[in-house]
């Protein structure tokens, strides 16, 4: 009864049985396939988080390299760097996204030169200097030399400044890490543990000189916990994952732990569920990262509870979300791998002009260079381009069209340069082009002329024409395992070789250019030195009047070179004006010739003291130092104002005219008198006398020399002048005198006072005391010969 009545149900009821056998089956499938599927795509999105972060580490672990690759080149162009160029470079800007605390500098000192060091530090400016040990750590008496390496620059101030002066060999494990650096010649890095016991690391790189002795060392400090948050920060500071890096593969030294458990007590029991481990080198050190995330998404659950429990759409439903599912792992993939492929475009290319980027270069040569076999390499030229006057475009009509102007000059590139060669931005206006094959140098010169001639070509932006030049050097056919820095250095050492004749050219690297480079920086870091080691002095020549009366001097800058003797100023003022050593150079110029004025004020008295006259640079009037340069100095050696006078050239007036003017006008309140050099060569003469304070003028030579000629154009000219100067209530000088003739003529037409080899060429310390010696004694001797020097010049006007 009980069987018949279970049969009839069943017979009646088989179809749904079978929906419920088959539903079953059907949420049973749909659940286990969600959950799969969801497993492999929180996989690959875990995955690809990872490897974006890892790239960010290597990115900013290369930003380091570069930071001490370009500080090791500051040092090696610039062997006495000074702490304003070292400022200058390591910079917050330039240490952005790289983890680098700052940067240190740390000569190489002997111990027994310590104290001279520290006051010398102290003296250079850096008053409160003290080289110091570090106070936590202990000294590592087993690797106690002569030498030592204390902290000489820290930048930035605000984060290391307080390590300046520190010893770094002093703690054992930097000493360790210093002598392997040593040997390596390569850059290292020692860990160790604040006050608040974070763990950072100290890179240090040794730093040689051009013989290959050990100048000293490059150090940076990165606190580990804050670089690796910032660069993790989403994954690191969620309860879902942890990160680990370890610096040895038995996991026995700990460099950072996200410690997500410890913060997250309901997870606490959750097991691993995905585990990824990658090895990042750095420096010495082979870091060991692995990334876990333990089993707390429920959304898989949530899928496949919802498929299941939806037993009336089952079928659809799980023919749909399989679909979806297959799909989503392909999709995943495929979303890993546009983004891959464009952040490795992104990082190789720049993103204005879309040429590759100066990452790129260097990735390129490196492998170029290095990466293959001697007999595998291909011979390639490099052509290193700079735009002409681009900075004016920049400045005057704005950056927006400066960016529009640079993507033309890459265009242009593009379509001047063959498919096979690599075209590069190296940064602002400058363009980097390589050329593969070997080809002769005429070859080369002439694609650099094609490239050169499409580059001056007009450009059109807004209906508006734009010119600008290129200037470009060529490092013709490389040889392998050239250093990659040689490369980039001598293609530059061309560019800018290109410029110095003229803009506009090009030219073929040679080493004579860069033999002529070392040579300059050295001969400007011995001019740096020359006030120093009392190399410059003085020389005079007397300007006298045609009744032999000696008025004044003009003093002439000469430079006693160790090496190569007597310097004359047409050899080095301009390299003073070019590294901004012409106002130190001023300043002393002016404090010897009031010396050498209250020499004379004691022996021969006010009344009987020559003025002197000092050439001023048109830079010195750029600033307003010399004016109070030359009020400080009268001051201080108690010199009337009327016994010091300036000379000026027409160039020191055309340029920066309103500052210059400015400038004039307060020395001319002070007192001193203005002479007006060489007048007569310039373009602008007759509207200087008018613009600017003068009080002589000096007749340039070439005149004077048409006068001992008998050039009657000459004498026309000297004539005119010595009218017009009259005419303004000015003095009159003519310079290169050289026989008395001359003299009586300039004294007939009204000029009074004459300078050069006639009277005497320009006397050193010894000569002119001999000088003024005989001087005196002819005044004491002779009243019509008494000098009579206040009245040499015409006085200043009142107003």
């Amino acid at each position: 009864m009980i069987v018949n009545k279970w049969m009839s149900l069943l017979s009646r009821y088989y179809v749904i049985l079978l929906m419920w056998i088959c539903g079953s089956a059907l949420s049973f499938s749909v659940f286990w396939t969600v959950i799969y599927y969801e497993s492999q795509y929180n996989y690959h999105v875990f995955e690809a988080s990872f490897e974006d972060k890892v790239t960010n580490l290597n990115r900013s672990i290369y930003a380091i390299e570069k930071i001490f690759l370009a500080t090791d080149s500051l040092l090696t162009i610039a062997p006495d760097l000074s702490k304003e160029s070292f400022a200058k470079l390591i910079n917050t800007e330039m240490l952005t996204n790289t983890g680098l605390e700052g940067v240190q500098w740390a000569p190489l000192v002997k111990e027994s030169e310590l104290t001279q060091f520290e006051q010398s530090v102290r003296s250079s400016g850096i008053f409160d200097y003290r080289i110091h040990f570090p106070s936590a750590q202990s000294a590592c008496d087993d690797l106690r030399t002569s030498q030592r390496f204390p902290v000489l620059y820290s930048e930035p101030q605000d984060s290391l400044g307080h390590e300046l002066g520190l010893q770094l060999g002093h703690s054992c494990s930097v000493s360790v890490a210093m002598q392997n650096a040593l040997h390596t010649h390569s850059m290292v890095s020692s860990s160790f543990k604040d006050k608040n016991d974070d763990i950072g690391v100290r890179l240090l790189k040794p730093i040689f000189d051009s013989s290959g002795d050990h100048r000293g060392y490059i150090s940076g400090i990165i606190m580990l916990n804050q670089f690796i948050d910032t660069l993790f920060s989403e994954l690191t500071l969620s309860h879902d994952y942890r990160l680990v890096i370890y610096s040895d593969q038995n996991k026995q030294h700990l460099l950072y732990d996200s410690s997500w458990y410890q913060t997250c007590d309901t997870c606490t029991n959750h097991e691993i569920s995905q585990n990824l481990k990658k090895t990042v080198p750095f420096a010495n050190q082979l870091w060991h990262i692995e990334f876990s995330k333990h089993n707390v998404d429920s959304r898989a659950n949530a899928y496949a509870l919802s498929g299941a429990s939806v037993v009336i759409f089952l079928t659809l439903s799980l023919s749909f979300y399989v679909w979806m599912s297959l799909n989503r792992v392909r999709w995943a993939n495929q979303l890993v791998s546009e983004r891959t492929k464009s952040l490795r475009y992104q990082a190789n290319h720049d993103e204005l002009t879309q040429l590759y980027n100066k990452q790129a270069l260097s990735q390129i040569l490196q492998q170029r260079l290095h990466g293959v076999k001697e007999q595998e390499f291909t011979t390639f030229s490099v052509l290193f381009i700079d735009l002409d006057h681009f900075k004016k475009v920049n400045d005057t009509m704005g950056h927006l069209v400066g960016d529009r102007l640079l993507q033309q000059v890459a265009d242009r590139l593009r379509n001047s340069a063959r498919e096979l060669d690599d075209i590069f931005r190296f940064g602002g206006d400058e363009f980097v082009l390589i050329i593969h094959g070997h080809h002769f140098p005429n070859e080369i010169t002439k694609i650099a002329q094609r490239i050169l001639n499409n580059l001056i070509k007009e450009y059109i932006i807004d209906q508006r024409q734009y010119c600008v030049g290129a200037s470009i050097g060529i490092l013709e056919n490389i040889k392998p395992h050239t250093k990659y820095d040689d490369v980039l250095r001598n293609a530059d050492i061309a560019m800018y070789e290109a410029k110095r004749q003229g803009r506009g050219q090009i030219i073929s690297y040679t080493n004579e250019m860069y033999r002529r480079l070392v040579d300059k920086q050295q001969f400007e870091t011995s001019l740096a030195k020359s006030i120093k080691h009392n190399q410059l002095e003085l020389h005079f020549q007397p300007i006298v009047s045609a009744q032999e009366q000696l008025c004044g001097f003009e003093a002439l800058c000469r430079w006693q070179h160790p090496k190569h003797g007597l310097i004359m100023p047409n050899h080095f003022i301009e390299i003073a004006e070019e590294n901004g050593f012409i106002h130190q150079l001023g300043s002393w110029a002016i404090s010897r010739a009031c010396e050498k004025l209250a020499h004379w004020i004691e022996e021969y008295g006010e009344d009987h003291c020559p003025y002197i006259s000092l050439n001023v640079s048109p830079y010195q009037l750029t600033k307003p130092h010399i004016v109070t340069q030359i009020k400080q100095a009268l001051h201080r050696h108690h010199i009337p104002a009327n016994l010091l006078a300036i000379e000026l050239t027409e160039s020191a007036l055309i340029e920066n005219k309103e500052m210059a003017k400015q400038h004039l006008l307060e020395i001319r309140q002070l007192g001193v008198k203005v002479l007006l050099d060489d007048f007569g060569t310039g373009f602008s003469s007759l509207s200087l006398l008018q613009d600017f304070p003068i009080d002589v003028l000096k007749i340039d030579r070439s005149f004077i020399l048409g006068i001992i000629s008998d050039n009657h154009e000459s004498k026309k000219l000297v004539r005119a002048i010595i009218k017009m100067a009259t005419a303004l209530n000015m003095t009159t000088i003519a310079e290169g005198v050289e026989d008395s003739v001359t003299i009586e003529w300039l004294a007939k037409n009204g000029c009074e006072l004459t300078q050069g080899y006639y009277h005497a060429k320009p006397l050193d310390s010894t000569n002119l005391a001999q000088f003024m010696s005989q001087r005196h004694s002819a005044r004491t001797k002779n009243i019509k010969k008494t000098p009579c020097f206040s009245t040499c010049l015409q006085p200043l006007p009142t107003s």
